[in-house]
Order: structure tokens, then C-alpha cells, then sequence
């Protein structure tokens, strides 16, 4: 980002010079902002909406609805009154859907409107601005609740202080106005996730087949459970998962807590309540009697045993027996493919120690070979690969967090030629009859299907599906003649679609064909090499297995009973093996079984299932329709974003600095828009050291910031 400079002019005094340097600081501060005419706003009763006017104008309403939804049942389940306004900004900068909060210093939430990822069926099948509001409203709940105290200190210090690296004693002053912000992220995910599953009648990780498979592989493999210091400072770093630990494990302690002691007592450990003590641990020793440290002994303890009750319910029937073909876990995996003259699987890689690539593993060896380094992975999945086996090409996307590029490689001479730039295109798959690639669009919150011809420098649009369908998964038959996608509605219902592509091109979206698996997410569904069937996985009986689906009779059949789950399946031909990728602790790890129709296959018990019956309360929490929210009584006025305009008060504190060797006290003044994409900050502070010369004990900085630039003013800079 670059800074303004400020030479010092021959006859000027320093001053002059320290006037001039705030008059030009001023007036960057009042430059016109370009973003700014993009942005408008919806603002009252706490929330101020701001979006991109026209693109994202037709979200703006239901935005709105499950916004304020979501706030009335935290007020009632929580108690939670916010004394501020929450800023919600919605966004397309990513081509998939997430969003983060924050409270300090003010509470904000940004929301990226792209479609969900259901990859591995990691995430709830729920319309994805319900989820979102629900989810981080807790969250906005759990950190931003307030006391007398808590208050007393935000009046004291003009709202609540931002920690900034260069001054360490912000952290305690954003402690004292919002304690329960500096708890781990395991708790903030953990009871997030809890709540928002129940808000959704049951849709959520805490009753997802993902989390089960989790923990019941570590059992198995008799892995380690990291305790609350170990999850924080190695289990969010080494391992595959990252951060997504945070949910996995919080989530699954707040579960054991509820289960053990009551929904109630859970909450009253979050809630920040009159005579609730500050910092979380302490308030869990407070609520529940005995330290953290020990109630997670317990629950590890609990999960040992409930997982291994599932183990021997799925040994109950035969397992399935596999072949490992890697010698290592490889950690998030994508779509994989098979070339059966040079003897290798190709796919996205991405584990601990090694950057994010799309490799080859040799199925004979377990080798696997690094072909190109994949820029901007994103979890899971990697990235998205297509192949074609006639001209051997990979095609693959970078920048998969962000705007995603298309990229072809040749896995022999590992020669990469950029394709479109931005072309935002994912789920990629190959026509070998014509030779062109097929791949779903994303765009402001809408999924488009589009098909690209070689050279594959342009896409052209095939069908748009209105907002709240979400396509995924695609493929096209060895023939050309049918696609299948994954498809996720509104409501939360998936199936599987398969249509001709004869039609689509027409113009008709009526699939010939679909199948489903109840609430279950229809994962990586794919041809086989006939054209006669399609294979894939599902957590059908709440552990993932391989399927297959008979287009001539509509049958539906089970072909593994995996003990873990098997997941990808990759046909390879003439023989009835199937290439799958078997989870394990460490990531995915690719192996081989034989894919034979199974009469039985077992089930396993959910967590959350037990909850709800030994707790049938949560029933209560099921959240009403975002449609009943009476948007007219919240009085929303319409308005422009103001960035030059918008700056307010953050927060004025006392600070300690230094200069050359003496120390310095004074204070420091934070002002924003309610965005953050203007900063100001002045500071001032006084050395009483008579080491120093007169002139050099007042010491001042201006700064201000902007999304695109700064500029700094220094007076002796301490």
C-alpha cells in the first residue's frame, strides 16, 4: 500500500512543516472515494445493511428478514440487546460463500453472498443467508453482551479499543470493554455452531455425518485428541484441517456439555450476565464447578466410548476391504481422474509441509509426483480439475479463495498456459465428444452453467438458476450426449440431476433423470465408463459410502460398508475395482476396493441425535420463517454509503511510548467508518525526561488510512 511522503522544504519551519502535513492529511481524508457511489444502505432498528446497488438489490429484502430473525432469537435465548448498530456488508469478492464478524471495534459482519461449498458434506444443506445470520449472530451475541461493568469501561474509553500491535496495552483496555471477544475461537465456532444447528431444526454440524466420521476415525486409528492449549497452539496449525479444528472440536464439547449438564447450564456459561465472571474459563469453573481442563478429559473420555459403540455397530455387517495405493495421507483432495496407459491418478493435493498442487500418484508405487503448485487452494477440495485423456491436459482453477482463473497444464512437460483471468468458473467437466469443457458460474449469489470451446478464452452461458439453487458436481457422459450435476435448493433439499446435453443447449432444464438420498448431500457423482450409471457417495446411513445408480432401472445401490468413509470414487474400467479416497486423520488417502452390489449395510448413532431425545427443549429452538419478519415495522431507511464522510469516534485511550531512551505517556484518539475503509488515528504523548531537549518532549502522529493508501505526520516521533 503505498505512503504518502512529506519533504521537508528548504525555510520551513518544522512547525509549518507539521501544518502543512495535517492540512494535506486532511484533505486526503475528504477526497471523493470512487466505491463509494457503489454503496448503499439500509439502516435502522440497530442494523445498517450496505450493499452494491443493482447487483445486489435483489437480496437486500430477504438480507433484511433473516437478519432481524436471527437478532430476536438471540434476545430471547441469549438476552442479547445490542447497544450499538451492527454494520452488515454484503459482498461478492469470493466464489464461495462465507462470512466473518467482528466487535471490536464496532460490531460488524461481512457477508460474501457466493453459493456454500457442500464438499464432503462439511457444511449444513441450508439456503446459505439463513445459515450465515444464525451462525454469526451468535456469535455477535456471545462476544458483544455487556455488563455494568464492561459498559462503564466503553463510556471510559469512548467505545471499545481495537488491540493494536504498537500498543500492547490496547489488548488489556479491548479485554476490559469486551471480554469474551479474547476467548479461543474453539468456543466462539464451538457454541456457534451448536446453536445455529438447532435454529435449523436440526441442519447443522452438530449433527453432521462429517464431524461423526471425524472423531470415530480418530478412535479407530487411536489417534491423539489435542487438549484446549494443544488445539489452539498445534491442532489449528499442523494439521490438514487448520482452523476448521475449531468447529470440530468446540462444537463436539459444547454437545458433551449439553448432553451431560443441560442445554441451560451451557448457555449460562456463555451468556454475559450480572455476577458472571469476565474471562470464559474462569466463568466455566464459576458455572460448572471444575476447570475447563478437566470437564475436556471427560468428554474425550465420553467420545472414546460413543464412537467405538458405532464401530461395532458398523462391524455388524461386513466391512468394506480397501487397498491403499498412496504410502501417506495427502490431506484435502479434489476431483481425481484416471490414465490408465501411463498407470496414474491425477489430482488436487494439499497436506502440512507441502504447497497446495495438482499431482500424480502412480498406482503401482504409491509415488506421487508434483506436477504444478496450485495458487489460492481452499480447503477440502483444493481446486477444480477436469481432464482430457485424448490430448492428456489437466485444466484446473487458481486463486480459488478469491475470483477463481482457469489454468490447462500438460502433466508431461508441467507447461502451464493461463486461460481466462477472473472467469470466476468451478466444478469443471470434460466433453470428450466435442471437446469442450462445461463448468458452473458463480456471480452475485446466482449459479450459472456455462460451456467453453477450445481454446477455452471465453465461456458462453448455458442456464442461469435463480438465487437459493446451488449446482455442483458436475460431469458428462463418455459420449457427450448427458451431464449430471448435484443439485442443493432453498429448502435444503440435494439430489442429483442428469440431463442431455442436447436439451440444454436447446434451452430445456428438465432433467431426464434424479435421484436422491434424503437429507443427505449427494457427493462427487460421476459416469462410468459405460455411460450406463453414475457413482458417488452419501451419508446415507450416517457414514459416507459409495453408491451407484442405474440409469436404464432407476436402482439405487450400496457398494461399500466403510468402517471410516470412502468418498471421490474414480471408475477406472473393465474391471468392477473403483479408485475411492478413504478418510483418515492426516486427509484423504487414495485406495482401491471392489465395487460389489451389498444387500446390508450398517447405520451408526449421531450425537445430536441422543441430545434431542435426552433433551427434547432444543425442539423449541427451531427458528421461524424469515418471511414472518414484519420489515415495515423496523422503519429501514435508504441511504449512500458515505466513505469520506463517515468517519466516527473508535476509541481515545492512554498509552505508554517511547523516544530514543526515555519513555513517554500521553494519549491516542481512533476514529473509522463504520466499514473500516477509512482510519484516522492521532496521537499525542509528552517525555518529562530533562534528558531531552525542550522541542524534542512533544511528540505527535497523524496517520490516516484508506482501503487503497495511507499517509502519516510525525512530530518526534515516539
Amino acid at each position: 500500500m503505498p505512503r504518502v511522503c512529506l519533504p521537508r522544504a528548504p525555510g520551513i519551519t518544522r512547525a509549518r512543516e507539521w501544518l502543512v502535513a495535517l492540512a494535506v492529511l486532511a484533505c486526503a481524508a475528504l477526497l471523493p472515494a470512487p466505491a463509494s457511489a457503489q454503496l448503499s444502505t439500509q439502516e435502522g432498528s440497530r442494523l445498517r445493511l450496505v450493499y452494491f446497488e443493482g447487483t445486489e438489490s435483489y437480496l437486500v429484502p430477504h438480507a433484511v428478514r433473516t437478519f432481524f430473525n436471527a437478532l430476536e432469537f438471540q434476545k430471547k435465548l441469549l438476552g442479547y440487546e445490542p447497544d450499538t448498530d451492527i454494520t452488515v456488508l454484503l459482498a461478492d469478492f469470493e466464489d464461495y460463500g462465507n462470512a466473518g464478524v467482528s466487535v471490536v471495534p464496532r460490531n460488524l459482519m461481512m457477508v460474501q453472498i457466493a453459493p456454500l461449498s457442500f464438499a464432503f458434506e462439511t457444511i449444513a444443506a441450508n439456503e446459505r443467508l439463513n445459515t450465515i445470520m444464525n451462525h454469526e449472530m451468535v456469535h455477535l451475541a456471545t462476544m458483544d453482551q455487556s455488563i455494568g461493568r464492561d459498559r462503564r469501561f466503553r463510556r471510559l474509553f469512548g467505545g471499545k479499543v481495537n488491540p493494536v500491535a504498537e500498543q500492547p496495552e490496547s489488548i488489556l483496555y479491548m479485554y476490559l470493554t469486551a471480554p469474551r471477544a479474547a476467548a479461543p475461537r474453539w468456543y466462539h465456532e464451538g457454541i456457534a455452531v451448536f446453536i445455529d444447528t438447532w435454529m435449523a431444526g436440526g441442519i447443522g454440524r452438530a449433527q453432521s455425518g462429517y464431524d461423526e466420521m471425524v472423531f470415530r476415525s480418530m478412535v479407530r486409528d487411536g489417534a491423539r485428541f489435542y487438549d484446549p492449549l494443544g488445539l489452539v497452539s498445534e491442532g489449528t496449525k499442523v494439521d490438514f484441517q487448520l482452523q476448521i479444528n475449531s468447529y470440530l472440536y468446540g462444537t463436539r464439547f459444547m454437545m458433551w456439555l449439553a448432553d451431560t449438564h443441560g442445554p441451560e447450564k451451557l448457555l449460562e456459561w456463555v451468556r454475559r450476565e450480572e455476577g458472571s465472571r469476565a474471562y470464559y474459563a474462569s466463568h466455566f469453573r464459576q458455572v460448572f464447578g471444575q476447570p475447563i481442563g478437566d470437564a475436556w478429559q471427560a468428554w474425550i473420555e465420553w467420545e472414546r466410548g460413543f464412537q467405538q459403540q458405532n464401530l461395532d455397530a458398523i462391524r455388524e455387517h461386513p466391512t468394506t476391504p480397501y487397498r491403499d495405493v498412496s504410502r501417506r495421507a495427502l490431506g484435502s483432495v479434489s476431483r481425481a481422474y484416471y490414465d490408465e496407459e501411463a498407470g496414474k491418478l491425477y489430482a488436487g493435493f494439499n497436506y502440512p509441509g507441502v504447497v497446495a498442487h495438482v499431482g500424480a500418484i502412480d498406482v503401482e508405487t504409491g509415488d506421487v509426483e508434483r506436477i504444478v503448485d496450485v495458487k489460492g487452494p481452499v480447503i477440502y477440495t483444493v481446486t477444480s480439475l477436469a481432464y482430457d485423456p485424448e490430448a492428456r491436459q489437466l485444466y484446473y482453477t487458481t486463486d480459488n479463495g478469491a475470483h477463481r482463473d482457469l489454468v490447462r497444464v500438460d502433466p508431461r512437460t508441467r507447461r502451464t498456459e493461463l486461460l481466462m483471468k477472473d472467469a470466476r468458473i468451478g466444478d469443471l467437466a470434460f466433453n470428450r465428444a466435442d471437446r469442450s469443457l462445461w463448468g458452473i458460474r458463480h456471480l452475485n449469489g446466482i449459479c450459472t452453467l456455462v460451456r467453453m470451446e477450445a481454446p477455452y478464452r471465453e465461456w458462453t452461458r448455458v442456464h442461469s438458476w435463480p438465487y437459493g439453487t446451488v449446482v455442483y458436481d458436475l460431469d458428462v457422459s463418455p459420449d457427450g450426449t448427458r451431464l449430471s450435476a448435484s443439485f442443493g435448493e432453498i429448502d435444503g433439499q440435494q439430489d442429483v440431476r442428469i440431463f442431455t446435453t442436447g436439451e440444454l443447449l436447446a434451452g430445456s432444464v428438465t432433467p431426464q433423470a434424479r435421484f436422491d438420498f434424503g437429507p443427505s448431500v449427494p457427493s462427487g457423482f460421476v459416469f462410468t465408463p459405460d455411460g450406463q450409471s453414475l457413482v458417488g457417495s452419501s451419508y446415507y446411513t450416517g457414514v459416507s459410502n459409495i453408491f451407484r445408480y442405474d440409469l436404464a432401472t432407476a436402482e439405487v445401490s450400496a457398494l461399500s460398508n466403510a468402517e471410516t468413509g470412502f468418498f471421490r470414487p474414480v471408475p477406472p474400467g473393465g474391471d468392477d475395482d473403483l479408485f475411492v479416497f478413504r478418510y483418515s486423520g492426516e486427509g484423504f488417502v487414495p485406495a482401491r476396493i471392489q465395487a460389489r452390489k451389498l444387500e446390508h449395510v450398517s447405520a451408526i448413532t449421531f450425537f445430536g441425535e441422543r441430545l434431542i431425545d435426552r433433551h427434547p427443549v432444543l425442539q423449541g429452538w427451531l427458528l421461524g420463517s424469515p418471511a414472518d419478519v414484519d420489515v415495515e415495522a423496523k422503519r429501514l431507511l435508504p441511504g449512500t454509503y458515505r466513505l469520506a464522510g463517515g468517519l466516527r469516534r473508535e476509541s481515545v485511550y492512554p498509552v505508554v511510548q517511547g523516544y530514543k531512551d526515555t519513555a513517554a505517556i500521553g494519549v491516542r484518539a481512533n476514529f473509522s467508518d463504520p466499514l473500516q475503509l477509512n482510519r484516522v488515528m492521532l496521537a499525542g504523548s509528552y517525555s518529562p525526561s530533562t534528558r531531552l531537549p525542550a522541542d524534542e518532549r512533544l511528540h505527535l502522529r497523524a496517520e490516516y488510512q484508506r482501503y487503497d493508501w495511507r499517509a502519516r505526520a510525525t512530530w518526534n516521533d515516539a
